[in-house]
């Protein structure tokens, strides 16, 4: 995988065994899983955050109802945000004080998986007893920030200094975590949300440009035109009849947030 993933798991009663090459973390919300990781054995309960090494063989049995929180994590984007620690020592459980706090944003904000994701990580540092959460999990609310002010002039400079973070480092950590630079993620935002518009139909070109953070049209077609290998006026007129784009609409990064 190359793409963290966090969704809410059932785990069928019977053994099962498994090996793959990413990190997990399961944390216990309802019933029991039990869980053998590393050689130890772990009873998966409500609060318990159990941590499984990328490349362990480990087997799972789950004899009743579950529900499991997952939290599938690729090794190199681990190593970016150092956070190759969560899955090193024994299972934690988290004070109910916390699994309060994760219930509630888990209810209300599971489809914005960057923000569930930025959340359980800090739930499992503090577990951890790391009361300083790194400032690279800033990148988690840096995103879905930007998607949301697309027409802001967003700089490297700005985006570094909102995650506390140097210029570099920031840049390496963000190709980290989506797969592109800072530039190549936000041009690739900025069109995306440029198709929603052109889709709905009424706006000018100038006005889609501008709402999507480019200098004006001529930038915005440019742009477009690299993208879809059409200008954004024949790719409306293309949707609008059923066709579509030589490229179509690419996804806008490896991490959905």
């Amino acid at each position: 995988m190359d793409s963290p993933l966090v969704e809410t798991r059932s785990y069928p009663d019977r053994e099962l065994s498994d090996r793959h090459g990413f990190h997990q973390l399961l944390l216990g919300l309802d019933g029991a899983l039990e869980l053998e990781a590393a050689g130890r054995l772990i009873h998966v309960t409500r609060g318990v955050l159990a941590p499984v090494a990328s490349g362990d063989l480990h087997h799972y049995l789950a004899p009743g109802d579950n529900r499991v929180l997952v939290l599938d994590l690729p090794e190199a984007w681990c190593e970016a945000l150092v956070l190759d620690g969560l899955f090193e020592g024994p299972a934690r459980r988290l004070p109910e004080a916390l699994m309060a706090r994760g219930e509630c944003l888990r209810k209300a904000k599971m489809g914005e998986s960057g923000q569930a994701l930025a959340l359980w990580l800090e739930l499992a540092l503090e577990a951890g007893g790391r009361r300083l959460v790194p400032p690279r999990l800033k990148l988690l609310d840096l995103l879905p920030a930007m998607r949301a002010d697309l027409a802001h002039t967003w700089r490297v400079a700005e985006m570094a200094r909102r995650c506390h973070l140097a210029e570099a480092v920031f840049a390496r950590q963000f190709r980290a975590l989506t797969g592109l630079s800072p530039h190549e993620w936000l041009v690739r935002q900025r069109l995306s949300r440029a198709c929603e518009l052109l889709q709905v139909g009424g706006a000018s070109l100038t006005e889609v440009a501008l709402a999507c953070g480019f200098a004006d049209s001529a930038h915005f077609s440019r742009s477009f035109r690299r993208q879809h290998d059409v200008s954004p006026s024949e790719w409306r007129r293309l949707v609008a009849s059923g066709g579509t784009s030589k490229r179509g609409q690419d996804s806008t990064s490896r991490v959905s947030i």
